[in-house]
């Protein structure tokens, strides 16, 4: 049964931070989401349609890049579901060779403070990021880690992240 994971305002209107929910399809799991926990229904869709201003990703890729709501699910699934942030810019890019452990070492070296499992809050900007599918050549693999950054202040602490993914983290 895929499992969803449930972020910032919507963990708080589910009253939950992970949901087990029904579904073939990725629409098919938020419905049945939506119809366990009513609250999320206006916050995720409007006629029926995703709205677009929310973020859905299924194994670190966002489903608008995949076949949307139409994007089929295995039983191990595991959707991230992101609401909103306002204000500012949103700057958004895949690193390789950049694990979790080692990004949320340098967001807290930074002052961030951890909000959720792959959320992290600093000065002006929410930082949101979970795993991509690795980069893959012969029998080699190298993980990847898809970040966003929201807010005010967004240019300048992604550029600070891409800074750090580029010296390898120094």
């Amino acid at each position: 049964m895929p499992k969803v994971n449930l972020y910032a305002t919507f963990r708080d209107l589910a009253g939950t931070s992970q949901a087990w929910v029904e579904g073939c399809t990725v629409g098919e799991a938020l419905k049945n989401l939506v119809a366990r926990y009513p609250p999320l229904g206006p916050e995720l869709f409007e006629g029926g349609e995703l709205l677009e201003r929310v973020s859905v990703f299924l194994e670190g890729r966002d489903v608008r890049y995949l076949m949307g709501l139409a994007t089929p699910l295995g039983e191990e699934a595991t959707l991230d579901l992101f609401p909103p942030v306002a204000g500012g810019g949103r700057f958004g890019q895949v690193f390789g060779a950049l694990p979790p452990w080692l990004l949320e070492e340098y967001l807290r070296s930074w002052g961030g403070e951890r909000e959720a499992e792959g959320v992290f809050r600093l000065p002006g900007a929410r930082v949101r990021f979970c795993e991509a599918p690795p980069l893959e050549a012969g029998g080699l693999a190298t993980c990847q880690l898809r970040v966003e950054v929201e807010g005010e202040a967004a240019k300048a602490w992604f550029r600070r992240i891409a800074l750090a993914a580029s010296r390898g983290g120094g």
